[in-house]
């Protein structure tokens, strides 16, 4: 009894010597914060007991110590100079510098990395005890926690998960009843509105106080001893008195009354409490004079060492190199698939055959997700089997995916190398805590002293129907923000399967997204032997060859891309195609090259626009690049993935508007000719999958003939999917016609494989389950080198501001309804001239009036509005294109008419212009460059057109469009800016010349205009963008933050297109046209006289035109 009472006395005073060195540790480190040569310190003072725990602790033991735990550190050998160094962010430091000094970390004594976001440690804790718990030498996990920390989610599945695997981690909790300033009495797991908890999880809680270490020691010897036996999770909760502020950076006498300071000062520092104790078990003074004093000139001379240590070398990259062999292009193989398809892989069997083999070499490799055991075998199959084979090895987790992700974490720093799964990429925001802040920093953050090359597996993407928002996302952009993670999308199967063993290989954490529809495409199969197949990290493959556009993308839009390019091969255009597969990192060079070539670059990817790697990607090809080039993205909208379908196509890159952004690029035009549907009375049945990754299905049986007559819902044959059976039923009743596919035969979901006679005037609802926007006319490509487009014409100048002060119009009489029209053009019903126009009635001239009898009467009206006179107007402009007579000028005979009223002729110059539709816009033009010049000069700018005389009513195209009427708007300079409702900031024109084969107004008013619609739609959509684009960015803007469009209004339909292809919201768009009609250039000023009662300081409107020439124009104003 005297040895053992003797032995448990020196173990006292060993830890009384730690303690008071940990003490000391934390007074210099104090004194070197106040001085201001250290600038951040986090005291121990008060939690030394938790060093009591060291003495039961062997070198088979994992520490996740708790930031406090400095006693407990130094206790299990951590020198006390690795705190200086650590204070000073040394290069002789654990982490070279890179950490905060509290956040230890020492893989030679199995400290594990300590890190911000307190809670982490614990799913870490509960998976390096899964991946040594069966070890001989029965180690245990000590997860040292505060209070605050207990009420983190990781911290509670952390619990969950020790108690349902049954795993030895010693959750030490230290409660010095604070979180920061927060009281945290009633906010733990470990107690209840009832009072303290006995249990937590049917976990027994202890309780010590840790105030008297001499009393904590039993309770950690009893606790210890019995996981070493039963190997189960235990909870101590200690009890004690945080003795300082919370760092150097807090001020506890904001929040701590100077009584309550003083109390646990003298009550509870565990140093004095065990003098105490020692002292009275007959310990020696002499024991403990000058142990402090000696101890502190020691620690003064290893902290001054520290000081003048070497500082660090910053380092770029959080990654760890990679090998040689995945440092070598050359070694790159994809696999050697069969031309007939025999013994071939798809995706997910390829995944499937590498991890079977890479688990039958490495008995470290374990895999761990939702659904991932037998019979499931993953919700779409592709660990099937897996679990039969490895039992033990490969585990379903629970619905949790913090757990996943961090308790793999802990496998991997335990020496495993766990394989995660999360079930759809839209579930990676739940785990991202975990992969931001310890997957990705782990190697980065100890300088490689520990290693965590985990592998996730995501699925990913949309593109099939049934699947929406939380099940459609891919997020590779979270994941490529990630530092010190790799981030891989195959395409193809050899891409995956050559991916999954460099990432193996690497031994680097590595984000693995697969997208669900490439996971069973037979096309981009790969050969059975892919234990050879290799592809290096950030390598692209050049999918398709090309001199004229690049396009990069990967995942589900490569074969997007490749639809693309095929489609612009008949008109002489190569388009390259290159899949990026790794994103982080990503082939910047193979991109360049191609960009070098080209000179146009399209980047198309799934995920949403703003902040995307097409961000990245044309950033760092504007940093690189060395020719002037052009480029697109192509995107998700910056919203979420819908369900219904055909919204889902509109949202996601598609084929079709990837196509239409190559030829824009490519500067030529597209129309789509619809595909044929099924013929009237009848109904054509589509293969369908077993789940939305199916691509293929075989139909194994017809239970129906031709001939039969079968009622909707009928089971009518069994098709074999890639993961299960389908029972075919009817989508609709009627009589069997054909059966289009045979038994045997292996088609696409979505093909044709019956076809129904159904009865009249039935309707059948069919679900849109592919895109098919027909077929694409493509024409006048421009080939050759790239440039952008030329400037337009600028207003642009600093030197003097111009604005309109009124505007004012007169319409024609005469009042045109579609039905009138519909009875002049029978071949019209007054319905479809709506839906096809989007104009309801339209202003024509009545008998007596003329074009310049309007054009009077509205300049007229303006002079009045302002109360001038034509002796008050330096310049007239007219625009028409509808003139009397080619001389004397419309502008002539309208100063004539306003001459009438004046007492003696005024001489001021007026002219026509003619620029078609896009007239207000060249006259805006025209009178800024006047009135910059002049700025006390007005400007009188009419436009007149009166186009229903040479309406040609047997022409469809524009019989119900056009009108007539006049405006007249006053313009002025900066010398009269306080008249000014409108500010012209900017002005952009430009013309596409063109012969009058598309529109052409005849100068004999007895011929009649003539117009190629869908030509004319074309180019109106095209270049008025263009045109807007051109003058918002003149004044520092984009178009989607302008308060208002008004476009010409040249039908509704190219109106609608406008707004679709700028992303335009649809009330940000104005329009008039259902009750005004076309009236070429006197459109716009119809609509800012309509605006103007209505206008609010400060809004910015934009304007847009375009009209015969072909003549395009764009300008920004401001309302005053």
């Amino acid at each position: 009894m005297a040895s053992e009472a003797s032995a448990h006395l020196d173990v006292l005073k060993a830890l009384y010597q730690t303690m008071v060195m940990s003490r000391e540790v934390d007074l210099i480190e104090q004194e070197y914060t106040a001085r201001g040569e250290a600038v951040f310190h986090v005291s121990g003072a008060g939690h030394e007991a938790s060093a009591a725990l060291n003495p039961f602790l062997g070198p088979q033991d994992w520490l996740h110590c708790h930031y406090r735990d400095k006693a407990l550190m130094m206790a299990r050998g951590i020198a006390p100079q690795q705190f200086f160094l650590s204070l000073f962010n040394k290069d002789g430091s654990h982490s070279r510098g890179r950490q905060m000094n509290a956040h230890m970390s020492c893989p030679q004594l199995r400290i594990l990395s300590l890190v911000g976001p307190v809670g982490n440690s614990a799913l870490q804790a509960v998976g390096v005890a899964n991946a040594v718990k069966a070890d001989a030498d029965q180690p245990l996990v000590l997860c040292s926690l505060g209070d605050g920390t207990t009420q983190q989610g990781e911290v509670l599945e952390a619990l969950a998960h020790a108690v349902r695997e049954t795993l030895p981690v010693l959750f030490l909790v230290q409660d010095n009843k604070l979180a920061i300033s927060t009281s945290t009495a009633g906010k733990t797991f470990y107690q209840t509105p009832a009072g303290d908890a006995s249990e937590f999880y049917g976990i027994p809680v202890r309780r010590i106080n840790g105030r008297y270490p001499q009393s904590c020691l039993e309770t950690f010897a009893t606790v210890v001893a019995a996981m070493r036996q039963d190997r189960s999770p235990a909870i101590v909760v200690m009890d004690v008195d945080r003795l300082h502020s919370h760092t150097n950076a807090d001020d506890q006498r904001i929040y701590r009354s100077a009584g309550e300071i003083e109390q646990v000062r003298e009550s509870g520092d565990p140093i004095a409490n065990l003098e105490i104790w020692l002292k009275a078990q007959g310990v020696q003074d002499e024991f403990f004079a000058g142990l402090a004093d000696s101890l502190r000139s020691d620690l003064r001379t290893q902290a001054s060492l520290a000081q003048r240590s070497p500082e660090p070398s910053p380092t770029r990259t959080a990654l760890k190199s990679l090998p040689a062999t995945l440092e070598d292009p050359s070694s790159e193989y994809r696999g050697s698939p069969s031309a007939t398809g025999e013994n071939n892989l798809v995706m997910l069997e390829a995944i499937r055959e590498v991890l079977k083999k890479r688990m039958s070499e490495d008995e470290r490799i374990t895999l761990f997700g939702e659904d991932i055991e037998d019979p499931k075998g993953d919700v779409f199959g592709l660990t099937k089997g897996l679990s039969t084979t490895y039992p033990g090895r490969v585990r379903n987790s629970p619905l949790a995916e913090s757990t996943i992700v961090g308790v793999s974490i802990g496998e991997a720093l335990a020496g495993k190398r766990p394989v995660a799964f999360l079930q759809f990429a839209d579930f990676l925001p739940i785990a991202y805590n975990q992969i931001v802040s310890e997957l990705g920093s782990m190697h980065w953050r100890t300088d490689g002293g520990w290693e965590a090359p985990v592998i996730v597996m995501v699925t990913c993407g949309g593109y099939k129907p049934g699947l929406g928002p939380f099940h459609a996302s891919s997020y590779e952009a979270l994941a490529v923000h990630t530092p010190g993670v790799d981030v891989f999308m195959p395409s193809t199967a050899g891409d995956a399967a050559g991916l999954l063993n460099a990432a193996f290989e690497s031994g680097r954490p590595t984000l693995f997204f697969y997208p669900k529809i490439c996971l069973n495409d037979r096309e981009n199969a790969t050969s059975s032997d892919v234990e050879k197949q290799l592809v290096p990290p950030g390598k692209a493959r050049t999918v398709r060859q090309g001199e004229d556009i690049t396009l990069v993308s990967y995942g589900n839009t490569v074969k997007l891309c490749l639809q693309a390019a095929a489609a612009l091969s008949p008109q002489g255009a190569q388009a390259e195609v290159i899949d990026l597969r790794t994103l982080q990192p990503w082939d910047k060079k193979t991109v360049a090259a191609s960009v070098e070539k080209t000179g146009r670059l399209v980047v198309v990817h799934e995920d949403n626009e703003s902040a995307g790697m097409g961000s990245e990607i044309i950033t760092v090809m504007a940093e690189t690049v060395t020719r002037p080039f052009r480029v697109r993205r192509v995107a998700r909208a910056d919203t979420y993935v819908p369900c219904n379908f055909a919204n889902q196509l509109e949202v996601l890159p598609s084929y079709k508007r990837i196509l239409e952004t190559a030829v824009e690029m490519l500067g030529g035009q597209v129309v789509w000719k619809l595909p044929p549907t099924a013929q009237e009375g009848y109904f054509l049945v589509e293969a369908i999958g077993s789940s939305p990754s199916d691509e293929s299905v075989t139909v194994a049986r017809w239970l129906v003939r031709p001939g039969d007559t079968i009622t909707e819902g009928d089971h009518i044959g069994d098709l074999e999917a890639d993961k299960a059976a389908v029972d075919l039923r009817s989508p609709a009743s009627g009589l069997v016609e054909e059966i289009l596919v045979p038994e045997g035969a292996m088609v696409k979901v979505g093909t044709s494989i019956l076809r129904l006679r159904i009865g009249e005037g039935q309707e059948v609802s069919k679900p849109l389950t592919k895109e098919n926007p027909g077929e694409p006319l493509v024409s006048d490509l421009r080939l050759g080198p790239a440039t952008q487009p030329a400037p337009l014409a600028s207003s642009h100048d600093p030197g003097g501001q111009v604005g309109i002060q009124a505007v004012a119009s007169v319409k024609g009489s005469r009042v045109v309804t579609n039905l009138e029209i519909s009875r002049m053009c029978p071949e019209w019903e007054t319905e479809d001239i709506f839906k096809r126009v989007g104009i309801e009635t339209r202003p024509w001239i009545a008998d007596g009036e003329t074009v310049l009898l309007l054009a009077t009467a509205a300049a007229k009206k303006v002079l009045r509005q302002t109360g001038l006179t034509l002796s008050d107007i330096d310049l007239i402009l007219v625009s028409t294109g509808t003139p009397p007579a080619h001389t004397p000028s419309l502008a002539a005979m309208i100063q004539m008419n306003l001459n009438l009223d004046e007492p003696e002729p005024v001489l001021v110059p007026a002219y026509d212009f003619s620029s078609a539709c896009s007239g207000y816009i060249f006259g805006l033009k025209q009178a800024s460059d006047h009135l910059r010049l002049r700025q006390k000069d007005r400007v009188l700018l009419v436009t007149a057109e009166v186009l229903s005389p040479q309406v040609d009513m047997a022409d469809y195209g524009t019989a119900p469009v056009f009108a007539d009427a006049a405006t007249a708007t006053l313009l002025v300079g900066s010398g009269r800016a306080g008249v000014m409702k409108l500010k012209v900031l900017e002005t952009a024109i430009g013309t596409y010349g063109e012969s009058g084969e598309i529109l052409r107004l005849p100068a004999n008013p007895s011929d009649k205009i003539s117009m190629d619609g869908p030509k004319v739609y074309l180019g109106a959509v095209k270049y008025m963008p263009q045109a807007l684009m051109d003058a918002c960015r003149r004044v520092g803007m984009e178009p989607q933050n302008l308060d208002l469009v008004v476009p010409h209004q040249a039908n509704q339909r190219i109106i609608n297109a406008l707004r679709q292809r700028m992303k335009l919201a649809e009330d940000q768009v104005y329009s008039n046209i259902g009750h005004s009609g076309n009236t070429s250039s006197s459109t716009i000023p119809l609509c800012l006289e309509e605006l103007l009662p209505l206008a609010t300081a400060g809004q910015r409107w934009g304007l847009t035109a375009f009209g015969g020439g072909f003549t395009f124009g764009g300008a920004v104003v401001e309302v005053v």
